[in-house]
């Protein structure tokens, strides 16, 4: 692969990071095409054809019931309920030792 396409991949992998922050925070109305194109500094139809790629691909993003409206899909928001179930029980064990090895006081 030449220099050119691995900063090609770069880009477009960084734009969809973009995307996807972007769509948090609007899980319930979503956002409509030209807002999301607004926020990413990326020409409408780079919208109109990455979004529903990425859609039947990954399921990261979705188009809302009865809107032309996108919003984070239910796997990618699987991920991030299962990450803070994670840290929380992590937080839960480390709570335990502290109380576990804790010095009395006096």
């Amino acid at each position: 692969m030449s220099e050119a396409q691995t900063s090609r991949l770069a880009a477009n992998v960084r734009k969809t990071c973009e995307l996807l922050r972007l769509l948090a925070g609007h899980e319930l109305l979503g956002l409509a095409p030209g807002e999301i194109a607004k926020g990413l500094s990326v020409s409408p139809s780079w919208v109109s054809i990455n979004l529903p790629a990425l859609e039947a691909e990954t399921g990261f993003v979705e188009r809302v019931s009865g809107a032309n409206r996108w919003r984070l899909g239910v796997p990618f928001v699987r991920i991030s309920f299962t990450v803070s179930t994670n840290l929380n029980q992590a937080r839960r064990r480390l709570d335990e030792l502290d109380q576990r090895y804790a010095i009395p006081k006096d």
